[in-house]
């Protein structure tokens, strides 16, 4: 018998190895499933308890290794201290130097609208800043409040403060004395500001629409 002629290029053996594949030919078969020799890392996790979550205190990080031996090397690193959990300093710096900002800005406007004379800038920043204790008040507060802000005792506390501020500087600006204005206004003014930035935006909507309403209620005029 004559031997089949070779295929010349790879068109032909493609044609002439589609002509003789067969999927019947090809055995099915699952998988061998086969149980692990040793020990597992789910295993070797739950006999060193690393699966297990602290119920005391902050989460404690731990670096496991596995050394070419098959042996184990945990590092246990340096974990966070409650203390630094629950006072954020730079977050109560920030908060307080936009705070110190916010009353020296409206310092500057009481005096630019009240003032006999156009304020100096200079004398101005050192008498709201350097002599005068509304920084380190303000400073003391925040660092007080400003972390526990979240709880539902200091959102009511939060709340009082922004309707009694907000009130009392309306109530301040349209009846009191150019010189008591000025004295009351930045202190007042910040408060309320602070007050209704530690709000949720519900009880800030609700805080704002009292002041308002009982401003209507006195008969003060806002345009």
């Amino acid at each position: 018998m004559a031997s089949q002629e070779a295929p010349r290029n790879r068109k032909e053996r493609r044609a002439q190895a589609k002509q003789h594949s067969n999927l019947d030919d090809i055995p099915l078969a699952h998988p061998k499933q086969r149980s692990p020799k040793g020990k597992t890392l789910i295993d070797i996790a739950e006999e060193r308890q690393l699966l297990q979550k602290s119920s005391n205190g902050p989460p404690s990080i731990t670096t496991t290794r596995i050394n070419p031996d098959g042996s184990i090397t945990e590092t246990p690193e340096t974990s966070v201290s409650s203390e630094e959990v629950s006072t954020p300093y730079l977050n109560v710096f920030l908060y307080s130097t936009s705070l110190i900002l916010l009353h020296f800005t409206l310092t500057f406007l009481v005096h630019h609208q009240f003032g006999s004379e156009r304020p100096s800038l200079l004398p101005l920043v050192l008498s709201s800043t350097v002599y005068s204790p509304a920084p380190w008040l303000i400073l003391l507060l925040v660092a007080l409040l400003h972390p526990r802000a979240s709880h539902p005792l200091m959102q009511l506390v939060f709340a009082a403060m922004a309707v009694v501020a907000g009130a009392w500087l309306v109530q301040a600006s349209n009846d009191d004395p150019y010189m008591a204005v000025m004295k009351k206004a930045p202190a007042l003014g910040t408060l309320w500001v602070w007050g209704v930035v530690e709000l949720r935006w519900e009880t800030a909507a609700a805080c704002l629409i009292v002041t308002g309403a009982w401003g209507r209620w006195k008969g003060y005029a806002f345009w």
